[in-house]
């Protein structure tokens, strides 16, 4: 009986290292200077350098290439940065410039989540995976993940929320109403915003329509991470593990591409794409080629981007 009870302890004990080593990401792309928050607490405590942000107290420091981002982690970009995270199992995300982003992954039963400060993240997650059902939330929106592409944009910290699903779908709602959900799906795009006056907020408005050019040059301005000059890394463990990762980063966007998009997969394997962020490119820009022109809204579309004929070779050349 002993032993019995024994076995079952060690099971437990494995499975939460494994579950722990599941949510752990690493860096393998940097572009500009990003900063890492880690240690949340409610007072200051242990070695700085400390920063107090949304009311509680971290340890900061700069993201380098190869970083590992941990539970609890806020990850900022600033001006012309941009990271690209891999987990074991090929999940992954892109951070946009000018981004603030909290990974919280529950230790039980309950859904993995992150909260989108501000900023731009695309995220492609395995529905087979640890992320499966991973709930990301911003000031207006909420979003359920279940197995997809997608992008998902907060303007600043109290402006207009924007999803957009370039495969798969995901399930939206407004924070004050989140079991109100809607399904959306490969080519929509989602925006929510809380319209607000000096005295109280006021209803959301929600508005659903087809994914626009526009739009996807957004995604693939914020997402596309240039070659720049890499931190030198000297371990070549790490190195390996970047190699790895960028392996099965491949492996599990095909997988997701060939169930959700099987005539985008042969196209891929006939020109034997084999990078992730070519085969990333390809899908966006395969989905621009059938996106309607885009839509003029005051107050969220305030970007200035050309549509001309040289647009495509500008935003989808695969290097």
């Amino acid at each position: 009986m002993k032993n019995i009870n024994f076995f079952l302890i060690f099971c437990l004990m494995s499975f939460s290292v494994y579950a722990t080593k599941s949510h752990v990401g690493r860096v393998i792309k940097k572009q500009g200077d990003a900063q890492l928050y880690f240690n949340p607490a409610k007072k200051v405590s242990g070695k700085g350098p400390h920063v107090l942000y949304n009311g509680v107290y971290y340890n900061f420091k700069p993201i380098k290439l190869g970083q590992k981002i941990q539970n609890g982690n806020i990850i900022k970009t600033g001006k012309d940065a941009k990271l690209k995270i891999v987990y074991k199992n090929g999940d992954q995300f892109n951070i946009g410039e000018g981004t603030s982003f909290e990974i919280k992954w529950a230790n039980n039963n309950k859904p993995p989540k992150g909260n989108l400060i501000y900023g731009s993240i695309r995220g492609i997650i395995s529905k087979k995976g640890a992320r499966s059902g991973l709930v990301i939330r911003s000031k207006s929106a909420v979003m359920g993940v279940r197995g997809t592409d997608f992008n998902f944009t907060q303007r600043g910290t109290s402006g207009k929320s924007a999803i957009s699903v370039l495969r798969g779908k995901v399930e939206v709602a407004d924070t004050k109403k989140p079991k109100k959900k809607i399904n959306l799906d490969q080519g929509k795009t989602a925006e929510l915003q809380v319209a607000s006056t000096k005295k109280k907020a006021q209803a959301t408005t929600l508005l659903v329509s087809k994914t626009t050019k526009q739009d996807l040059i957004k995604i693939q301005k914020d997402s596309k991470i240039e070659k720049a000059k890499e931190d030198k890394i000297k371990d070549t463990k790490i190195l390996k593990e970047i190699a790895k990762l960028e392996e099965k980063a491949v492996k599990t966007t095909l997988n997701d591409i060939k169930e959700y998009q099987p005539e985008l997969y042969e196209t891929i394997k006939d020109k034997k794409i084999k990078d992730i962020d070519s085969i990333n490119t390809t899908v966006v820009s395969k989905a621009f080629e059938k996106a309607p022109v885009k839509k003029v809204k005051p107050g969220f579309d305030d970007y200035d981007l050309d549509l001309d004929e040289d647009v495509y070779d500008k935003y989808f050349s695969i290097e």
